[in-house]
């Protein structure tokens, strides 16, 4: 079993994957690599392809850091589901419950960093 890389690892995949992409100024391959613990050499090859994607179906020439976190959020997430719809009620509850989530994932020391917090309903889950 190949183990997963490092953030250096991480960095140098991208870098690789990164070649063949018009990139915007604003992207920082080791920021990108902080952020994605516990990706493989194929995850990161993903998130080049989605944030390209991205790029392209907004009509952009190039591909910047705004695009690398919405394809992080797909690949971290699952794809939005904004026909969902939810009650006041129902959001309330979520963000409680996301709320607790990102409370442990700060409190215990082995958990990867909170990356982000959000209500909006993703894959199958609420938020």
């Amino acid at each position: 079993m190949v183990p997963l890389p490092d953030v250096r690892g991480r960095e140098q995949i991208l870098r690789v994957h990164m070649r063949r992409v018009p990139l915007g100024d604003d992207v920082k391959p080791a920021l990108i690599a902080r952020g994605t613990p516990g990706f493989s050499g194929a995850d990161l090859a993903n998130l080049v392809n989605e944030a390209a994607l991205f790029a392209a179906r907004s009509n952009k020439r190039i591909v910047g850091m705004e695009e690398f976190e919405r394809a992080k959020d797909k690949i971290m997430m699952g794809a939005e589901r904004r026909s969902m719809v939810m009650t006041e009620e129902e959001k309330r509850m979520t963000a409680f419950h996301e709320a607790g989530h990102a409370i442990v994932g700060m409190t215990v020391p082995e958990h990867d960093p909170v990356y982000k917090v959000t209500i909006i309903p993703r894959g199958r889950a609420l938020g």
